[in-house]
Protein backbone atom coordinates (compact mmCIF):
# COMPACT_ATOMS: atom_id res chain seq x y z
CA UNK A 1 0.00 0.00 0.00
CA UNK A 2 1.28 3.45 -0.89
CA UNK A 3 2.12 5.50 2.22
CA UNK A 4 -0.10 8.44 3.12
CA UNK A 5 0.94 11.76 1.65
CA UNK A 6 1.51 15.06 3.38
CA UNK A 7 -1.09 17.80 3.25
CA UNK A 8 -0.37 21.48 3.82
CA UNK A 9 -3.20 23.89 4.69
CA UNK A 10 -2.62 27.61 4.16
CA UNK A 11 -5.11 30.04 5.74
CA UNK A 12 -5.04 33.77 5.02
CA UNK A 13 -6.85 35.46 7.92
CA UNK A 14 -7.58 39.13 8.48
CA UNK A 15 -10.28 41.34 9.98
CA UNK A 16 -12.84 40.98 7.21
CA UNK A 17 -12.19 37.75 5.29
CA UNK A 18 -10.26 34.50 5.05
CA UNK A 19 -9.01 32.28 2.21
CA UNK A 20 -7.90 28.65 2.24
CA UNK A 21 -5.37 26.92 -0.01
CA UNK A 22 -4.35 23.26 0.04
CA UNK A 23 -1.09 21.71 -1.12
CA UNK A 24 -1.24 17.94 -1.39
CA UNK A 25 2.02 16.10 -1.89
CA UNK A 26 2.41 15.46 -5.60
CA UNK A 27 0.47 18.53 -6.78
CA UNK A 28 2.29 20.93 -9.09
CA UNK A 29 1.00 23.94 -7.14
CA UNK A 30 -1.45 24.66 -4.31
CA UNK A 31 -5.17 24.96 -5.03
CA UNK A 32 -7.37 27.60 -3.44
CA UNK A 33 -10.78 26.57 -2.17
CA UNK A 34 -13.65 28.31 -3.96
CA UNK A 35 -16.85 29.05 -2.07
CA UNK A 36 -18.79 28.54 -5.31
CA UNK A 37 -17.91 25.37 -7.28
CA UNK A 38 -16.64 26.18 -10.75
CA UNK A 39 -15.95 29.84 -9.97
CA UNK A 40 -12.95 31.71 -8.57
CA UNK A 41 -14.74 32.87 -5.42
CA UNK A 42 -12.09 32.53 -2.75
CA UNK A 43 -12.98 35.15 -0.15
CA UNK A 44 -14.80 33.93 2.99
CA UNK A 45 -16.17 36.69 5.25
CA UNK A 46 -14.92 36.34 8.84
CA UNK A 47 -18.48 36.06 10.10
CA UNK A 48 -20.42 33.44 12.04
CA UNK A 49 -24.16 33.26 12.72
CA UNK A 50 -25.47 31.09 15.57
CA UNK A 51 -29.16 30.30 15.24
CA UNK A 52 -31.54 30.08 18.16
CA UNK A 53 -31.35 26.28 17.84
CA UNK A 54 -27.56 26.37 18.19
CA UNK A 55 -26.68 25.77 14.54
CA UNK A 56 -23.58 27.51 13.15
CA UNK A 57 -23.40 29.22 9.75
CA UNK A 58 -20.13 30.57 8.35
CA UNK A 59 -18.96 33.17 5.85
CA UNK A 60 -21.48 34.08 3.17
CA UNK A 61 -24.18 31.94 4.83
CA UNK A 62 -23.70 33.92 8.04
CA UNK A 63 -23.91 37.22 6.17
CA UNK A 64 -27.28 36.20 4.66
CA UNK A 65 -28.71 35.54 8.12
CA UNK A 66 -27.30 38.54 10.00
CA UNK A 67 -30.67 40.36 10.12
CA UNK A 68 -32.45 37.34 11.58
CA UNK A 69 -33.31 38.32 15.15
CA UNK A 70 -33.72 34.74 16.34
CA UNK A 71 -29.97 34.16 16.44
CA UNK A 72 -26.66 35.93 17.09
CA UNK A 73 -24.39 37.38 14.40
CA UNK A 74 -20.63 37.73 14.89
CA UNK A 75 -18.57 39.79 12.43
CA UNK A 76 -14.87 40.76 12.17
CA UNK A 77 -14.14 37.86 14.48
CA UNK A 78 -10.35 37.97 14.10
CA UNK A 79 -10.15 41.63 15.09
CA UNK A 80 -12.53 41.17 18.00
CA UNK A 81 -10.65 38.07 19.20
CA UNK A 82 -7.44 40.09 19.54
CA UNK A 83 -9.01 41.79 22.56
CA UNK A 84 -7.53 39.65 25.35
CA UNK A 85 -10.72 39.40 27.43
CA UNK A 86 -13.08 38.65 24.55
CA UNK A 87 -13.64 35.00 25.38
CA UNK A 88 -16.86 34.74 23.37
CA UNK A 89 -15.26 35.89 20.13
CA UNK A 90 -12.29 33.59 20.68
CA UNK A 91 -14.64 30.64 20.95
CA UNK A 92 -16.36 31.75 17.74
CA UNK A 93 -12.97 32.10 16.00
CA UNK A 94 -12.12 28.51 16.96
CA UNK A 95 -15.36 27.33 15.32
CA UNK A 96 -14.59 29.40 12.22
CA UNK A 97 -11.05 28.01 11.88
CA UNK A 98 -12.30 24.46 12.45
CA UNK A 99 -14.64 25.00 9.51
CA UNK A 100 -11.77 26.20 7.31
CA UNK A 101 -9.55 23.26 8.27
CA UNK A 102 -12.35 20.85 7.29
CA UNK A 103 -11.88 21.84 3.66
CA UNK A 104 -8.89 19.48 3.78
CA UNK A 105 -11.28 16.52 4.01
CA UNK A 106 -11.56 16.48 0.23
CA UNK A 107 -8.28 14.53 0.49
CA UNK A 108 -8.77 11.45 2.62
CA UNK A 109 -5.46 9.62 2.40
CA UNK A 110 -3.02 12.19 3.80
CA UNK A 111 -0.70 11.85 6.77
CA UNK A 112 -2.86 11.77 9.93
CA UNK A 113 -1.86 15.28 11.00
CA UNK A 114 -1.60 17.89 8.23
CA UNK A 115 0.53 21.02 8.46
CA UNK A 116 -1.40 24.20 9.15
CA UNK A 117 0.00 27.63 8.29
CA UNK A 118 -1.86 30.81 9.19
CA UNK A 119 -0.75 34.08 7.61
CA UNK A 120 -2.00 37.34 9.12
CA UNK A 121 -1.38 41.03 8.31
CA UNK A 122 0.99 41.67 11.24
CA UNK A 123 2.88 39.69 13.88
CA UNK A 124 2.83 41.16 17.39
CA UNK A 125 2.54 39.91 20.96
CA UNK A 126 -1.26 39.88 20.89
CA UNK A 127 -1.56 37.99 17.60
CA UNK A 128 1.06 35.44 18.71
CA UNK A 129 -0.81 34.71 21.95
CA UNK A 130 -4.14 34.48 20.15
CA UNK A 131 -2.94 32.13 17.41
CA UNK A 132 -1.09 29.89 19.86
CA UNK A 133 -4.37 29.54 21.77
CA UNK A 134 -6.11 28.72 18.48
CA UNK A 135 -3.47 26.09 17.71
CA UNK A 136 -4.14 24.35 21.02
CA UNK A 137 -7.90 24.48 20.55
CA UNK A 138 -7.59 23.04 17.04
CA UNK A 139 -5.37 20.23 18.31
CA UNK A 140 -2.27 20.94 16.21
CA UNK A 141 1.15 20.17 17.65
CA UNK A 142 3.76 22.94 17.65
CA UNK A 143 5.81 21.20 14.96
CA UNK A 144 2.82 21.07 12.58
CA UNK A 145 1.71 24.68 12.98
CA UNK A 146 3.33 27.81 11.52
CA UNK A 147 2.42 31.48 11.89
CA UNK A 148 3.70 34.20 9.59
CA UNK A 149 2.84 37.68 8.36
CA UNK A 150 1.85 38.76 4.87
CA UNK A 151 5.41 39.74 4.01
CA UNK A 152 6.70 36.22 4.58
CA UNK A 153 3.88 34.51 2.68
CA UNK A 154 4.50 36.94 -0.20
CA UNK A 155 8.18 35.92 -0.13
CA UNK A 156 7.29 32.20 -0.14
CA UNK A 157 4.94 32.68 -3.09
CA UNK A 158 7.32 34.74 -5.23
CA UNK A 159 10.36 32.52 -4.76
CA UNK A 160 8.43 29.51 -6.06
CA UNK A 161 7.67 31.24 -9.36
CA UNK A 162 9.68 31.79 -12.55
CA UNK A 163 13.15 33.06 -11.49
CA UNK A 164 12.87 35.84 -14.09
CA UNK A 165 10.25 37.46 -11.86
CA UNK A 166 12.68 37.89 -8.96
CA UNK A 167 15.76 38.66 -11.01
CA UNK A 168 15.62 42.06 -9.28
CA UNK A 169 13.34 43.41 -6.54
CA UNK A 170 9.68 42.35 -6.50
CA UNK A 171 6.84 44.69 -5.51
CA UNK A 172 3.30 44.00 -4.35
CA UNK A 173 0.33 46.32 -3.81
CA UNK A 174 -2.54 45.00 -1.70
CA UNK A 175 -5.57 47.24 -2.29
CA UNK A 176 -8.94 46.74 -0.53
CA UNK A 177 -10.66 50.10 -1.22
CA UNK A 178 -9.76 51.38 2.26
CA UNK A 179 -6.01 51.05 2.41
CA UNK A 180 -3.04 50.12 0.24
CA UNK A 181 -0.34 47.85 1.65
CA UNK A 182 2.97 47.73 -0.18
CA UNK A 183 5.77 45.17 0.10
CA UNK A 184 9.10 45.25 -1.71
CA UNK A 185 11.22 42.08 -1.63
CA UNK A 186 14.98 42.50 -1.92
CA UNK A 187 17.56 39.69 -2.00
CA UNK A 188 21.16 39.93 -0.74
CA UNK A 189 23.55 37.18 -1.80
CA UNK A 190 25.63 35.87 1.10
CA UNK A 191 27.78 33.13 -0.38
CA UNK A 192 25.49 30.30 -1.49
CA UNK A 193 22.61 31.65 0.60
CA UNK A 194 20.28 34.49 -0.39
CA UNK A 195 18.77 36.61 2.38
CA UNK A 196 15.47 38.21 1.43
CA UNK A 197 14.01 41.18 3.28
CA UNK A 198 10.91 43.26 2.67
CA UNK A 199 10.16 46.96 2.91
CA UNK A 200 6.59 47.66 4.01
CA UNK A 201 4.56 50.83 3.48
CA UNK A 202 0.91 51.79 3.85
CA UNK A 203 -1.35 54.42 2.34
CA UNK A 204 -4.94 55.15 3.35
CA UNK A 205 -7.25 55.29 0.35
CA UNK A 206 -9.41 58.46 0.44
CA UNK A 207 -13.09 57.56 0.73
CA UNK A 208 -14.11 60.36 -1.64
CA UNK A 209 -12.27 58.61 -4.50
CA UNK A 210 -14.44 55.50 -4.27
CA UNK A 211 -16.30 55.05 -7.55
CA UNK A 212 -14.24 57.67 -9.40
CA UNK A 213 -11.98 55.53 -11.54
CA UNK A 214 -10.06 58.35 -13.25
CA UNK A 215 -9.19 59.99 -9.92
CA UNK A 216 -8.35 56.60 -8.42
CA UNK A 217 -6.02 55.91 -11.34
CA UNK A 218 -4.30 59.25 -10.86
CA UNK A 219 -4.00 58.71 -7.09
CA UNK A 220 -2.61 55.21 -7.48
CA UNK A 221 -0.07 56.25 -10.10
CA UNK A 222 1.38 58.68 -7.51
CA UNK A 223 1.49 55.81 -5.00
CA UNK A 224 3.45 53.69 -7.47
CA UNK A 225 5.94 56.49 -8.11
CA UNK A 226 6.47 56.96 -4.36
CA UNK A 227 6.76 53.23 -3.72
CA UNK A 228 9.27 52.38 -6.44
CA UNK A 229 11.61 55.24 -5.54
CA UNK A 230 14.59 54.37 -7.78
CA UNK A 231 14.42 50.62 -7.08
CA UNK A 232 15.14 48.20 -9.91
CA UNK A 233 12.01 46.04 -10.06
CA UNK A 234 11.42 42.98 -12.23
CA UNK A 235 8.03 41.77 -10.92
CA UNK A 236 4.85 43.50 -9.71
CA UNK A 237 1.84 41.87 -8.04
CA UNK A 238 -1.53 43.62 -7.74
CA UNK A 239 -3.58 41.96 -5.03
CA UNK A 240 -7.10 42.59 -3.78
CA UNK A 241 -10.60 43.67 -4.74
CA UNK A 242 -9.49 47.28 -5.25
CA UNK A 243 -7.94 46.33 -8.59
CA UNK A 244 -11.19 45.02 -10.06
CA UNK A 245 -12.26 46.74 -13.23
CA UNK A 246 -10.41 48.34 -16.13
CA UNK A 247 -9.27 51.64 -14.64
CA UNK A 248 -5.45 51.38 -14.49
CA UNK A 249 -4.09 53.49 -17.33
CA UNK A 250 -1.83 56.07 -15.68
CA UNK A 251 -0.94 53.37 -13.14
CA UNK A 252 0.39 50.98 -15.78
CA UNK A 253 2.33 53.78 -17.44
CA UNK A 254 3.92 54.57 -14.06
CA UNK A 255 4.74 50.90 -13.46
CA UNK A 256 6.60 51.03 -16.75
CA UNK A 257 7.85 48.42 -19.23
CA UNK A 258 10.16 45.44 -18.70
CA UNK A 259 8.32 44.21 -15.61
CA UNK A 260 6.20 41.11 -15.17
CA UNK A 261 2.82 42.24 -13.77
CA UNK A 262 0.22 39.93 -12.20
CA UNK A 263 -3.24 40.43 -10.69
CA UNK A 264 -4.82 38.08 -8.18
CA UNK A 265 -6.62 37.51 -4.88
CA UNK A 266 -5.19 34.39 -3.24
CA UNK A 267 -1.45 34.98 -3.10
CA UNK A 268 -1.12 34.88 0.71
CA UNK A 269 -2.78 31.51 1.29
CA UNK A 270 -0.83 29.91 -1.57
CA UNK A 271 2.39 31.40 -0.20
CA UNK A 272 1.55 29.92 3.20
CA UNK A 273 1.33 26.46 1.63
CA UNK A 274 4.69 26.90 -0.08
CA UNK A 275 6.23 28.07 3.22
CA UNK A 276 5.02 24.92 4.96
CA UNK A 277 6.38 22.80 2.13
CA UNK A 278 9.81 24.39 2.53
CA UNK A 279 9.61 23.97 6.30
CA UNK A 280 9.56 20.20 5.71
CA UNK A 281 11.61 19.96 2.51
CA UNK A 282 14.31 22.59 2.92
CA UNK A 283 17.21 20.69 1.36
CA UNK A 284 18.61 22.59 -1.61
CA UNK A 285 16.55 25.68 -0.77
CA UNK A 286 18.97 28.62 -0.81
CA UNK A 287 16.63 31.45 0.23
CA UNK A 288 15.60 32.58 3.68
CA UNK A 289 13.35 35.40 4.84
CA UNK A 290 14.60 37.86 7.44
CA UNK A 291 12.40 40.24 9.41
CA UNK A 292 11.83 41.59 12.91
CA UNK A 293 10.25 38.41 14.26
CA UNK A 294 13.16 36.21 13.18
CA UNK A 295 15.90 35.53 15.74
CA UNK A 296 18.99 37.51 14.77
CA UNK A 297 21.46 35.16 16.40
CA UNK A 298 21.89 31.77 18.01
CA UNK A 299 23.00 30.87 21.52
CA UNK A 300 24.87 27.73 22.47
CA UNK A 301 26.45 26.30 25.59
CA UNK A 302 29.18 23.72 26.12
CA UNK A 303 28.11 20.73 28.22
CA UNK A 304 29.42 17.30 29.16
CA UNK A 305 27.35 14.54 27.55
CA UNK A 306 28.32 10.84 27.66
CA UNK A 307 31.80 11.84 28.89
CA UNK A 308 32.23 14.16 25.90
CA UNK A 309 32.26 17.95 25.76
CA UNK A 310 29.83 19.23 23.18
CA UNK A 311 27.96 22.42 22.31
CA UNK A 312 24.18 22.34 22.51
CA UNK A 313 22.14 24.91 20.63
CA UNK A 314 19.67 26.84 22.78
CA UNK A 315 18.26 29.05 20.00
CA UNK A 316 18.52 28.85 16.24
CA UNK A 317 19.32 31.72 13.92
CA UNK A 318 16.39 32.68 11.71
CA UNK A 319 13.70 30.90 13.74
CA UNK A 320 10.58 32.79 14.74
CA UNK A 321 11.08 34.25 18.21
CA UNK A 322 7.74 32.79 19.28
CA UNK A 323 8.60 29.25 18.16
CA UNK A 324 9.23 26.70 20.96
CA UNK A 325 12.85 26.36 22.09
CA UNK A 326 14.38 23.15 23.48
CA UNK A 327 14.59 22.38 27.20
CA UNK A 328 17.72 20.71 28.57
CA UNK A 329 18.52 19.16 31.95
CA UNK A 330 21.95 18.93 33.49
CA UNK A 331 23.62 18.09 36.79
CA UNK A 332 25.20 20.97 38.67
CA UNK A 333 28.93 20.35 39.09
CA UNK A 334 29.46 22.82 41.92
CA UNK A 335 30.89 25.64 39.78
CA UNK A 336 28.43 28.58 39.88
CA UNK A 337 29.93 30.18 36.75
CA UNK A 338 29.00 29.12 33.23
CA UNK A 339 29.46 30.52 29.73
CA UNK A 340 27.29 30.91 26.65
CA UNK A 341 28.35 31.63 23.09
CA UNK A 342 26.25 33.97 20.97
CA UNK A 343 26.72 34.15 17.24
CA UNK A 344 24.96 37.10 15.61
CA UNK A 345 24.01 37.29 11.96
CA UNK A 346 26.70 38.74 9.66
CA UNK A 347 29.38 38.70 12.40
CA UNK A 348 32.23 36.23 12.11
CA UNK A 349 33.21 35.83 15.76
CA UNK A 350 31.01 34.50 18.53
CA UNK A 351 30.56 36.50 21.73
CA UNK A 352 31.24 34.75 25.03
CA UNK A 353 29.13 35.77 28.05
CA UNK A 354 29.79 34.59 31.61
CA UNK A 355 27.00 34.23 34.17
CA UNK A 356 26.96 33.28 37.85
CA UNK A 357 24.36 31.26 39.73
CA UNK A 358 23.70 32.76 43.15
CA UNK A 359 22.13 31.17 46.23
CA UNK A 360 22.34 27.64 44.86
CA UNK A 361 20.60 25.16 47.21
CA UNK A 362 23.02 23.26 49.46
CA UNK A 363 22.85 19.55 48.71
CA UNK A 364 25.17 16.60 48.33
CA UNK A 365 27.52 16.84 45.29
CA UNK A 366 25.88 15.80 42.04
CA UNK A 367 22.34 15.93 43.45
CA UNK A 368 21.16 19.22 41.94
CA UNK A 369 19.40 18.82 38.61
CA UNK A 370 18.96 22.05 36.67
CA UNK A 371 16.50 22.79 33.89
CA UNK A 372 17.71 25.12 31.16
CA UNK A 373 15.88 26.98 28.39
CA UNK A 374 16.51 30.10 26.31
CA UNK A 375 13.20 31.98 26.01
CA UNK A 376 13.11 34.67 23.28
CA UNK A 377 11.29 37.92 24.07
CA UNK A 378 11.57 39.19 20.50
CA UNK A 379 13.99 38.83 17.59
CA UNK A 380 16.89 40.45 19.47
CA UNK A 381 16.26 39.72 23.16
CA UNK A 382 16.46 36.33 24.86
CA UNK A 383 16.10 35.39 28.52
CA UNK A 384 18.25 32.45 29.61
CA UNK A 385 16.23 30.65 32.27
CA UNK A 386 17.54 28.02 34.70
CA UNK A 387 15.61 26.38 37.52
CA UNK A 388 16.10 23.83 40.29
CA UNK A 389 14.34 20.70 39.03
CA UNK A 390 14.79 18.70 42.23
CA UNK A 391 16.44 15.29 42.22
CA UNK A 392 14.01 12.43 41.87
CA UNK A 393 12.61 11.20 45.20
CA UNK A 394 15.64 12.40 47.11
CA UNK A 395 15.06 16.15 46.84
CA UNK A 396 12.06 18.19 45.87
CA UNK A 397 12.62 21.34 43.90
CA UNK A 398 13.39 24.43 45.94
CA UNK A 399 11.51 26.56 43.42
CA UNK A 400 14.69 28.55 42.77
CA UNK A 401 14.82 30.18 39.30
CA UNK A 402 17.65 32.16 37.70
CA UNK A 403 17.11 34.43 34.70
CA UNK A 404 19.78 36.16 32.61
CA UNK A 405 19.04 38.54 29.69
CA UNK A 406 21.03 38.11 26.46
CA UNK A 407 20.99 40.66 23.64
CA UNK A 408 21.56 39.30 20.13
Amino acid sequence: MEPNKMLFIGIDLNNTRAMVSLFYQGMSEPETVSTVPGEERYSIPTAVYVSGEGNYFYGDEAMKRQENATGTFFDNIYRESLAQDNVIYRGILVKFLERLVKFSQRYDDYDPEPYLVVTIPEINDESVRLMDAMREELGFSTDRFLLMDYGESFFAYVYHQDPAIYRHDVAMFDFDNERILYFLLHADVLGQVKRVTSVRKRWDFPEYLTGHTTDTDRFFSHVVRDAFDKNIISGVYLLGDGFDGDWMKDTFRMIGPNKRVFKGKNLYSIGACYAAWRYVFSEGWSYYYDCDYKLQGEISMEMMNDNRQQFVRLTQLGENWFAPTPVYYCLYDGNPEFETRTRVRQRMNARVDTFTLELVPERAPGSIRLGLQAVPVNGREVVLRLWDDGFGEMYETSGKVWEFPIIL
